[in-house]
């Protein structure tokens, strides 16, 4: 049998309790009747109202077995609709929990992404440190701001990180960059960083200059 649903069973509670206000209605009415002949009724043996009062009694024995009815079913409609909202509430759970392990599953391929990149990143840093040591060594002299200008590719990176993430950073000491100081590592080395090696090879070698930029930071 097909389990009942949470609208499904909100309508019959409807429908129900609207037959419910009506008999609360027609309740009221019949008392209204059997006091007014009542009296009468009883007292003066009136056959009008004695017939009105039989009548009216009656109508409430059978008014009074509908109103139960009504009320029974409509105790067990709400019985069935907390139920159904339980089943229903539950298969949105177990729907929440499926997403969050499909989620999850598929999380781990951005995980080893940042493991990956951020260990590639480490190396080329590790790289160009090699590099620029290797050429100190054969006479150049690195840019005075080299860390800093590096430093600030980095953190321009961290800033565009979700907003907790660069949160936590920023209260762990790392501050924002301004717009001006916001680079990246590539246009360091197409920048202003590659006609200064060019000048000192070129000075190295006694060759001449075929640039006349100012020496960068």
């Amino acid at each position: 049998m097909k389990a009942e649903t949470v609208a499904g069973l909100e309508q019959i509670i409807g429908k129900l309790e609207t037959k419910h206000a009506e008999l609360i209605k027609r309740n009221t009415e019949l008392t209204t009747v059997r006091a007014s002949v009542a009296y009468k009724a009883l007292s003066e043996d009136d056959a009008k109202a004695r017939a009105t009062l039989d009548r009216v009694n009656r109508d409430s024995i059978e008014h009074s077995a509908e109103l139960a009815s009504v009320e029974a079913a409509l105790a067990t409609a709400r019985g069935k609709l907390a139920a159904a909202e339980q089943r229903e509430a539950n298969i949105v759970r177990l729907e929440q929990a499926q997403a969050i392990r499909r989620e999850w599953a598929e999380v781990g391929v951005d995980f080893d992404t940042v493991d990956k990149h951020l260990a590639a990143a480490v190396e080329a840093f590790g790289n160009i440190y090699g590099r620029y040591d290797r050429m100190q060594q054969l006479g150049f002299k690195p840019p005075p701001q080299k860390e800093l200008m590096l430093c600030d590719v980095v953190v321009g990176y961290l800033m565009a990180l979700p907003q907790g993430l660069w949160r936590q950073l920023n209260h762990q000491g790392l501050d924002h960059l301004p717009p001006n100081r916001r680079r990246t590592a590539n246009s360091l080395y197409q920048g202003s960083w590659d006609p200064q090696v060019e000048r000192q090879a070129e000075a190295i070698a006694g060759e001449p200059s075929t640039t006349n930029q100012p020496e960068a930071a």
